[in-house]
């Protein structure tokens, strides 16, 4: 009978770190203590090495804006649930994904984490939304909407991009990018910088924001793809160029 109870709790013991010490029990630790504000237990979930990028003030100060957003979204009658969650070996650890999506249907967002393991647990490096993943570990992507000027090359090489800076004015072509829906509910507004490349046929061959809300970033990468440039030429030649493009999201009305 002994035997029977230790076999039986050794099991119970296996079966519980299976559950809790995975990469997706953390993910879904994460997104549970935002419902609940809890910004202490989100921050305990982050790991040494993204504290030493980021700092513990500034994961915390990210963390808080993730969970005030995540329970006005609530507060505003707007259910969210994660389906299609995704999990791939990375060269440090490993990401998982799932699809952050309205019940109604309405409107989703994929969101990436990347964890590694430390201590014997999984923690967090890295979150933020698919379309905006970076190559850098960070913390929440979430950051002030400055202006930022890219330094033109001295003097740039063959076939190398020029600087054109802000390049809102220059465009022949600039959809406007629709206010994603979970963001209009949690009442998020700000601008979003998106760092784009422009070919020698003034069409859009690269996209990544640098800064704004996460939930904004997406709808303007995609909107910035789909703008069209006049080509640019230097010495009679066409060329590349690297701007920004800044998209403006004014706070929603009641």
């Amino acid at each position: 009978m002994k035997t029977k109870l230790f076999v039986l709790l050794t099991l119970v013991v296996f079966t519980g770190c299976s559950l809790f010490g995975s990469p997706q029990a953390t993910v879904k630790k994460f997104m549970a203590d935002a419902q609940k504000g809890d910004v202490n237990a989100m921050t305990d979930l982050f790991s040494k090495n993204a504290i030493s990028k980021m700092g513990l003030d500034k994961i915390k100060e990210n963390n808080k804006i993730f969970a005030d957003t995540t329970q006005r979204v609530a507060a505003g009658g707007s259910k969210y649930r994660m389906e299609d969650m995704r999990q791939e070996s990375t060269a440090t650890g490993e990401r998982v994904s799932f699809l952050y999506k309205d019940e109604s249907g309405v409107s989703s967002i994929r969101m990436t984490f990347d964890l590694s393991k430390e201590g014997g647990a999984w923690k967090i490096d890295y979150i933020g939304d698919a379309a905006d993943k970076e190559n850098t570990v960070a913390a929440p992507a979430i950051s002030s909407p400055e202006v930022k000027e890219l330094t033109p090359p001295a003097p740039p090489g063959p076939g190398a991009p020029i600087s054109g800076g802000v390049l809102n004015e220059k465009a022949i072509s600039l959809p406007k990018p629709p206010y994603p829906p979970i963001a209009r509910a949690a009442k998020i507004s700000g601008t979003v910088v998106v760092q784009v490349t422009v070919d020698e046929n003034g069409d859009v061959i690269s996209a990544q924001a640098l800064s704004g809300h996460p939930l904004l970033r997406a709808a303007s990468i995609t909107a910035a793809r789909a703008a069209k440039f006049q080509p640019t030429k230097l010495a009679g030649q066409p060329v590349k160029v690297n701007g920004v493009i800044n998209y403006v999201f004014e706070p929603p009305a009641n």
